[in-house]
């Protein structure tokens, strides 16, 4: 027996719903992990800026005790080989600020679709990546 018009469109919408419902499910997952992977990076991004700025971007390690002398212009000066992180601390920064707004960026097109606090997280996230990027490239 052939199914009647009638079944055949419960049978559509049914189909359409469960599409409609797995597409809502998959954006939804995506808006979570899309303001959790952003505040990730801004947290990354926030830590090397931090370690930046606490060392007043001059993050030397000293080398094993061994001094040497140098002639400096003006005088001598006995000085230990050391090594300069602040481009390691500056990059790791730029590098979560930079992920974190490249994920936002496509965030972006979700936010009718995300919950208002992943819309919130995202946001904020966009923010304190935008003024980060802007502290490492006028201050450094």
């Amino acid at each position: 027996m052939q199914p009647t018009d009638e079944e055949l469109l419960v049978r559509e919408s049914a189909r359409k719903a469960a599409m409609s419902e797995r597409a809502e499910l998959r954006a939804r997952g995506f808006s979570r992990e899309a303001a959790i992977a952003c505040m990730l990076l801004c947290m990354v991004g926030l830590v090397g800026l931090m370690a930046c700025v606490i060392g007043n971007f001059d993050l030397r390690v000293g080398g094993s005790g061994a001094y040497e002398v140098t002639n400096t212009g003006k005088g001598w000066a006995l000085v230990r080989s050391s090594y300069d992180l602040t481009t390691l601390f500056a990059g790791v920064g730029a590098a979560g600020f930079a992920s974190a707004l490249i994920i936002c960026g496509g965030a972006m097109g979700q936010f009718k679709r995300m919950p208002p606090g992943s819309v919130y997280a995202v946001g904020m996230s966009a923010i304190v990546s935008m003024v980060g990027l802007l502290v490492l490239a006028f201050v450094v």
